[in-house]
């Protein structure tokens, strides 16, 4: 069962009785349903298909979930871990806002003796390892080099090796800066200039970046969006300014919207490395529960990879089966 209770709670904390006065593991022990307290990152489409991983997960191991969203503010998420120990939730699962900012709260999750597990992002490493039991998330540096190949060999089939980019990135997270590594290493060798790079990662904050970043730079070649919600203002606003014939749009990661632009042939969406939101999300909260019970999770497992699909115009029964299935 999937509760969300944030508004009551933040309200109310200073009144919340504990779940138990024993750790989540003894807890667990005794047999009865553990509750799992999760934080999204920030709101899309991403934690949406997560959502239905958690919920299966759940169903499976006959689990409460109390899922509420950090929007994107570390003293949110700061304030959501507090309430969680408040509860003593047998388990925290938490998409971390900050490397740095987030280790505070989760450093007082760890002394309240709740497990913690990271999912899609976390904190960096030797941290992650020393505060949370596993993490489970995307090869993100492969994911910047899958899309990165795709570019590399358009520059070189399609512009003679040279090229002018835009980005939208999401590099505020640390993921991001490692798709962009393995983006830019992709590219090596080729004579490319970035006109542009903005921050925008949500699609109604990203849009009126990429509107601006057309009008100043009409004459660029291509457009590449490191998340979904740049894929799809990105695609939008190319669209809009009459130039998906011209400028073409790589990504990064997909959902409904972003397969249903690749599938248009008039989108200038053209391809996109996928992660799998619906594995982290079930994933996460299957080691979550895991590590409640008080279960050994070895140091070859604390990273778990989950699948990176791609998806491209030229192989539209792929993304024919993604919409179907989403």
């Amino acid at each position: 069962m999937i509760r969300t209770w944030w508004t009551k709670a933040l309200c109310c904390a200073a009144v919340l009785a504990p779940l138990s006065a024993v750790d989540a593991p003894a807890r667990a022990a005794e047999g009865r349903t553990l509750t799992i307290g999760i934080i999204e990152l920030f709101s899309g489409e991403f934690f949406t298909e997560a959502r239905k991983g958690y919920e299966e997960a759940a169903k499976q191991d006959n689990l409460e979930l109390l899922v509420e969203n950090g929007d994107g503010d570390v003293a949110t998420e700061a304030k959501l871990i507090d309430i969680f120990i408040t509860r003593h939730v047998d388990a925290i699962l938490v998409s971390v806002q900050s490397p740095t900012g987030s280790m505070a709260a989760l450093r007082r999750a760890k002394e309240a003796n709740i497990a913690v597990v990271c999912y899609d992002t976390c904190v960096n490493p030797p941290d992650d390892k020393a505060l949370v039991k596993a993490f489970v998330t995307s090869d993100n540096r492969g994911l910047g080099a899958t899309t990165g190949k795709q570019v590399a060999d358009y520059v070189r089939a399609r512009l003679g090796g040279k090229a002018r980019l835009l980005l939208l990135t999401c590099e505020t997270f640390d993921v991001c800066k490692a798709r962009r590594q393995g983006f830019d290493e992709a590219l090596a060798g080729l004579d490319v200039e970035v006109l542009d790079a903005q921050e925008g990662f949500q699609t109604d904050k990203a849009r009126p970046l990429a509107d601006a970043m057309l009008t100043a730079h009409p004459d660029a070649d291509l457009f590449m969006a490191f998340n979904d919600g740049a894929a799809i203002a990105a695609g939008q606003a190319v669209g809009e300014a009459g130039l998906a014939g011209k400028m073409p749009v790589f990504a990064i990661d997909v959902n409904p919207q972003v397969a249903a632009l690749i599938a248009d042939a008039g989108s200038a969406v053209v391809w996109t490395t996928g992660q799998d939101p619906y594995s982290m999300g079930r994933i996460g909260v299957e080691f979550a529960a895991r590590a409640a019970r008080g279960v050994t999770i070895s140091d070859k497992d604390f990273y778990q990879f989950t699948p990176s699909p791609t998806y491209s115009k030229s192989d539209p029964k792929a993304v024919e089966d993604y919409i179907k299935a989403h």
